[in-house]
């Protein structure tokens, strides 16, 4: 958390000696209301397409029946708004504990649906991250062979991880229990309940594996992502449109390789304290290898997160209100989990 600190105050530093109050006021006050819808409705497209995927693998787990749409539409709003806050995704998690808690889904679904969504959605950015690596090259006259390696890495830890998940999750489901035969007392009974709840979620991690979803779980991670970044090259664009001059050299190829950079480091433990830091230095050196002054570097890749994030806040607030409206699970339900 100090790391993160420091990477937010040092950008928070840079902005300060680069920017005024009035160069942000015109920015937002250049921003045409058209831009701004274009990018929510695809901000809301995704989102749905996001509870969509939750609900073909929850219908894929040891679920008799997934919990309903709408309920999942608002986890989702307050999943995001808790990745946003926590660094490292760790604050995806809160997917788990709601659809727990609230919607009565037991642990092992709540588990094998976030960790194939997971799992699906750094698959589902691979051919992004493929387009936008040979756009990059093609434009720059680079091979880019640490891309390329990147890209590799990339693919291998998400073809392993979807082949392991089950197998690792036995593993430490075995390894706690001959744990939890040498405890006594609570620790024991505390040990014996992981190794079952582990062991569950092996069970149905492999049940979703073999209920043939796959494909239709990759076609909407993909989907998922296009949405994302199309509608955030909306907002870039629409940010960018006070100057024409430099809203020419903000090229789509160049956007979608500057978004999907600046992505992957904000999912650094180190990226900075709600997600302000290295998105916006990984996007401002960016934009300044295109050409674009310190200024205007600096106030469309901040100006664009500061915007999302509001956007985030506001409707995973009105999702969480949501959610708070919903009566807590009974407690002979609970064991259930």
């Amino acid at each position: 958390m100090l790391v993160a600190a420091c990477f937010t105050g040092a950008l928070f530093w840079y902005l300060f000696r680069t920017t005024t109050l009035e160069d942000w006021l015109n920015l937002y006050r250049g921003l045409h209301w058209g831009w701004l819808a274009g990018f929510l409705a695809l901000f809301l497209g995704s989102m749905l397409l996001k509870a969509l995927r939750y609900r073909l693998l929850l219908a894929a787990s040891s679920l008799d029946k997934p919990p309903p749409f709408m309920g999942l539409v608002a986890v989702t709003f307050v999943s995001n708004l808790f990745v946003d806050l926590l660094p490292a995704r760790s604050g995806s998690l809160a997917y788990i504990v709601f659809l727990n808690r609230k919607l009565a889904v037991g642990l092992p679904a709540c588990f094998s649906s976030f960790a194939f969504s997971f799992i699906f959605d750094l698959i589902g950015m691979l051919p992004l991250f493929f387009l936008a690596i040979v756009l990059h090259s093609m434009a720059a006259g680079d091979q880019a062979p640490l891309l390329w390696a990147l890209l590799g890495a990339l693919a291998v830890i998400a073809g392993l991880a979807l082949y392991l998940l089950e197998k690792v999750l036995a593993l430490i489901a075995r390894l706690v229990a001959w744990l939890a035969l040498r405890l006594t007392g609570k620790a024991g009974h505390w040990g014996r309940r992981l190794a079952e709840e582990l062991a569950a979620m092996a069970g149905d991690v492999n049940r979703v594996k073999g209920q043939g979803v796959y494909g239709r779980v990759l076609l909407v991670s993909v989907a998922i992502r296009a949405l994302k970044y199309l509608a955030l090259y909306l907002l870039v664009a629409g940010l960018a449109a006070q100057w024409p001059d430099q809203a020419a050299q903000l090229t789509f190829p160049l956007v979608l390789f500057a978004l999907v950079a600046a992505e992957a480091t904000a999912s650094l433990p180190i990226s900075g304290l709600a997600g302000f830091g290295a998105y916006e230095g990984v996007m401002m050196a960016t934009l300044r290898g295109a050409g674009l002054a310190a200024t205007q570097a600096a106030l469309i890749p901040f100006g664009l997160h500061l915007l999302t994030q509001v956007i985030d806040y506001t409707l995973g607030g009105v999702a969480l209100v949501a959610l708070s409206l919903i009566k807590p699970r009974e407690s002979d339900r609970e064991e259930q989990a």
